[in-house]
C-alpha cells in the first residue's frame, strides 16, 4: 500500500481528526501530516505505522476534500486576487523540501522571507498552515471574504406590529447613529458600580440625546419633533449585544464574576486522571489559642495549611502554627504532607496512630496552589525543582480550582465551632455579648491534634456522596471513601507518586538558616548546641581565641531540639542541646521565641528598679569616700595630708598586725559571751533538778500517807 501526498486519513475513534498527508520523505520511512480540523505545523508518523493502522481499519482514505476550494480566476474580486498572490509568491519562496519540514530550517526560511517581502513571521506562519490544511494549492491561499455578509437590508418604514395607539412621540427603525447612542449609554450609566437598573439607563439616554431645553420650563424635555426610540427597542440590542455574564462582569467586576457567575462544568477529579496531584492552601483559624509555657496568655488565631491529594479527595497533611503565612510556614506543611505520619503525630504531637491509619507519605508529581506570595516565590520554585515536582499556580479569583480545600476548611471550622472554647463568635460586641477570646484554652499542640483526629475520621470515615466513580473502581468494589480511592490509586498505578526518606525531607525541604559559633557553643535563637565534631575539632576554644563564625544550618521550627548543620554533599551532622538548655527538648521554635520575647519584656520592666539600684549604689559609695576625705582632714596638718609611700611594705605589715589583734580581741569577747552563757545555762539546770527531786520527795511522802 503506497501513501500520497493530499491523501485525507479520517481515523475511526476519533471523527475530528482528519489527517492530511503533505509529504513523504525519499526513504519512505516518514510521512508528514496535519490535522485540518485543527490546523497546525506537520507532526511526523513512520509510514509502517500508517499502513498497519490503515489495514486495521484504525484509519480509512477519505475521498471527498471537505476544505476544497472550487473558484474560478474571473469570479475573484481584486482585493482576493492581491492578497492570493501575495500569500503564494511567499510560500513560492520558502516551501524547499525538505528544510521546510525541519522546525529549525523552517524558522531561517520564515525569517528570511520576512524581511524580504516585509510581513511579520505570523502572518508568513498563517499563510503555511493554511496552505497544508486546505490542499496544497494556489487557491488555498484565498482570503475568506466569501464569509463575510454581502450586505444589509435598508428599511423604508419602520418594523414590526403597528402602533395601536397614536401619540405624539414618533418611532422609526434603528439606524446606526441609535447603536452608537445605545452603547454609548449603557456604558455610562448602566454598566456601572452602582448597579441601576435598565430603565435608568434608558431614561438618562433620552434626556441626554433626545432631549431639548424648554423655553418655557427651566429644564429639559424629549424633542417630539424627531424620532425617539422605545424601550424595547433599546432592551432588544442591549440583549443583542451583551449576554448575561458579561453584565455580570461589568456591573460586579471580575473578582465576583470568577467566583460566583462563572460556569463550572466537570470535577477537578476529572482534571487530575490520577493520584499525586496535591492542592496546597492556607487559611486563618476561627479560634484563638493559649500559650503552651503560659496558659494565662492568648497568643491568637492559628495558620493552618491543608494538602489534598485531589483525585481521591483525601487529606495529604494538615499543619498548625502561630508564624504568618511565609515560605517557611509552606516548608513545614511540605515536610508534613511528604513525611511518615506516624511517627510525625509521636515525635510531635504525642499521639498514638498506625501507620494503616494514614499512609500517605509520598511525593506528588504537581503541586496546585493560589498566588499567595509564598506560594510563587523563587524560594518554593527552586524546592520544588529539587524535588523534581511539577508546580501550577491557580488564577487570581480561582478558589474552585482547589475546591476541596476550600470545602474542607469551612466543614471543618464549622463542625469544631461548638466543640471549642476560645471560637470567634460574629456577635460578641452586641449588648451582653462576651468575649470569646478569653474563654481560649487550648494551645497550639491541643489543637492540632485536634485536626489530626479530624482528618483520620475524613480519610477513614468519610462516605463521598457525589464522588465520580470509573468503571475500574466500580468493578474492583471501591467504596467512595478517600483513604480507599487512594489505596486503589496506588495499587493500580494511576498516579506518579515517590517515596521521600527523612535525610532528604531535611535537605530539601527544612528551612534552612545561619548559626553563630562561639565561645558558648552553636547558637542558634537564643539556644546553644553542640556535636561531635566541634568537639572533636575544639571550635569552641577557637572562637574564643580567635572569633566567632558562621556556619549554614538546617532546623525543624515544630522541634528545637536539633539542629543539623551540613558537613557534605550526602551527610549532615545533628547539633543536640547542650545540658542546661535541655528544658527546650521538643519545644516548637513558636515557644522558644515567645519565651525570648518574654525575657526582654521583664529585663524592660525590671530597667526601672535597675537603674534605682546603680543609683543607690553610687550613692552609698560617695558617702562612704566623703567621710573618709573629712578622716583624713581631721588627722591632717591645714587639711593636707603627706602620704608616706616609702615604707609601703612596712605600713602594710603593721596593718595586717593590728588587722590580727583586732580579730583576737574580737574572738576572745565571743569566747567569754559563751562562757557568760554556758554558767547561766548551768545554774538553770541545777535549779531544775533541785526542784524536780523535792517533787518526788512531796510524792512519795503523799503515798505513804
Amino acid at each position: 500500500m503506497q501513501l500520497v501526498v493530499n491523501e485525507l486519513l479520517q481515523s475511526k475513534h476519533d471523527q475530528n481528526k482528519l489527517e492530511r498527508i503533505v509529504w513523504v520523505d525519499y526513504l519512505n520511512k516518514w510521512c508528514y501530516l496535519v490535522n485540518i480540523n485543527k490546523p497546525s505545523f506537520p507532526y511526523r508518523l513512520k509510514v509502517n505505522d500508517i499502513i498497519h493502522r490503515l489495514e486495521t481499519k484504525e484509519l480509512e482514505k477519505v475521498q471527498e476534500d471537505p476544505l476544497f476550494i472550487n473558484v474560478k480566476d474571473a469570479e475573484l474580486t481584486d482585493a482576493e486576487r492581491k492578497k492570493q498572490d501575495e500569500a503564494w509568491g511567499i510560500i513560492q519562496e520558502i516551501y524547499l523540501t525538505p528544510d521546510i519540514f525541519l522546525p529549525k530550517q523552517r524558522w531561517k526560511l520564515i525569517k528570511k522571507a520576512s524581511d524580504k517581502f516585509a510581513v511579520s513571521n505570523k502572518t508568513i506562519y498563517n499563510y503555511l498552515i493554511k496552505y497544508w490544511a486546505r490542499g496544497m494549492i494556489k487557491s488555498s491561499l484565498l482570503p475568506d471574504y466569501h464569509l463575510i455578509g454581502k450586505g444589509k437590508r435598508e428599511y423604508n418604514q419602520k418594523t414590526g406590529r403597528p402602533a395601536v395607539y397614536s401619540s405624539s412621540i414618533k418611532r422609526t427603525n434603528v439606524n446606526e447613529e441609535w447603536k452608537k447612542i445605545f452603547r454609548a449609554s449603557l456604558e455610562k450609566y448602566y454598566f456601572i458600580r452602582s448597579k441601576p437598573s435598565l430603565k435608568y439607563a434608558y431614561q438618562q439616554m433620552l434626556k441626554a440625546y433626545f432631549s431639548i431645553k424648554s423655553n418655557e420650563m427651566d429644564y429639559k424635555v424629549l424633542n417630539v419633533d424627531k424620532p425617539i426610540p422605545t424601550f424595547d427597542q433599546f432592551y432588544y440590542w442591549y440583549r443583542k449585544w451583551n449576554k448575561p455574564e458579561y453584565a455580570i462582569y461589568k456591573r460586579e467586576g471580575r473578582r465576583e464574576f470568577l467566583q460566583n457567575h462563572r460556569a463550572i462544568t466537570g470535577s477537578a477529579t476529572e482534571d487530575a486522571m490520577g493520584i499525586g496531584v496535591y492542592a496546597i492552601d492556607g487559611t486563618v483559624g476561627d479560634i484563638y489559642l493559649v500559650s503552651s509555657l503560659d496558659r494565662n496568655k492568648v497568643i491568637g488565631r492559628p495558620l493552618i495549611y491543608l494538602t489534598v491529594d485531589i483525585f481521591s479527595r483525601c487529606i495529604v497533611s494538615v499543619y498548625a502554627g502561630i508564624e504568618n503565612m511565609s515560605g517557611d510556614s509552606l516548608r513545614l506543611a511540605l515536610a508534613n504532607a511528604f513525611s511518615n505520619k506516624k511517627d510525625f503525630c509521636k515525635t510531635k504531637l504525642s499521639m498514638e496512630i498506625g501507620e494503616q491509619d494514614w499512609p500517605i507519605h509520598y511525593l506528588p508529581h504537581t503541586l496546585l496552589a493560589d498566588r499567595g506570595s509564598e506560594l510563587i516565590s523563587d524560594e518554593l520554585t527552586s524546592l520544588v525543582e529539587n524535588l523534581n515536582i511539577k508546580i501550577q499556580n491557580t488564577g487570581p479569583s480561582r478558589p474552585e480550582l482547589k475546591g476541596t480545600c476550600e470545602r474542607f476548611f469551612q466543614t471543618l471550622q464549622s463542625h469544631l465551632a461548638p466543640f471549642l472554647p476560645g471560637t470567634v463568635q460574629k456577635d460578641h460586641i452586641q449588648r451582653g455579648g462576651q468575649d470569646y477570646r478569653k474563654k481560649a484554652v487550648l494551645n497550639l499542640r491541643e489543637y492540632s491534634q485536634i485536626l489530626v483526629r479530624c482528618a483520620l475520621y475524613y480519610n477513614n470515615g468519610h462516605y463521598l456522596t457525589d464522588y465520580p466513580l470509573t468503571k475500574h473502581m466500580i468493578e474492583a468494589g471501591v467504596p467512595p471513601n478517600p483513604l480507599k480511592i487512594f489505596e486503589w490509586g496506588l495499587k493500580s498505578g494511576s498516579g506518579l507518586l515517590r517515596s521521600l526518606n527523612y535525610d532528604q525531607i531535611r535537605s530539601n525541604v527544612f528551612p534552612k538558616s545561619q548559626a553563630t559559633i562561639d565561645s558558648k557553643g552553636i547558637s542558634f535563637k537564643g539556644l546553644y548546641y553542640s556535636c561531635q565534631t566541634a568537639l572533636k575539632e575544639k571550635w569552641f576554644s577557637t572562637a574564643r581565641t580567635n572569633g566567632s563564625w558562621k556556619t549554614e544550618i538546617r532546623y525543624d521550627p515544630q522541634d528545637m531540639s536539633q539542629i543539623y548543620m551540613h558537613k557534605d554533599r550526602k551527610n549532615y551532622e545533628i547539633c543536640t542541646l547542650i545540658e542546661h538548655y535541655e528544658i527546650y527538648q521538643s519545644a516548637r521554635i513558636e515557644e522558644v521565641m515567645d519565651l525570648k520575647r518574654s525575657k526582654r519584656q521583664q529585663k524592660a520592666e525590671f530597667q526601672e528598679t535597675e537603674m534605682n539600684g546603680k543609683i543607690k549604689l553610687a550613692q552609698e559609695i560617695e558617702e562612704i569616700v566623703r567621710q573618709a576625705k573629712e578622716e583624713s582632714k581631721i588627722e591632717s596638718n591645714n587639711g593636707n595630708l603627706s602620704k608616706n609611700i616609702k615604707d609601703i611594705r612596712q605600713n602594710r605589715k603593721t596593718e595586717q598586725e593590728l588587722v590580727r589583734e583586732a580579730n583576737r580581741a574580737k574572738s576572745q569577747s565571743h569566747i567569754k559571751a559563751k562562757e557568760n552563757d554556758s554558767i547561766t545555762i548551768s545554774s538553770k539546770q541545777v535549779k531544775n533538778i533541785d526542784l524536780f527531786r523535792q517533787k518526788q520527795k512531796e510524792g512519795l511522802n503523799h503515798e505513804n500517807h
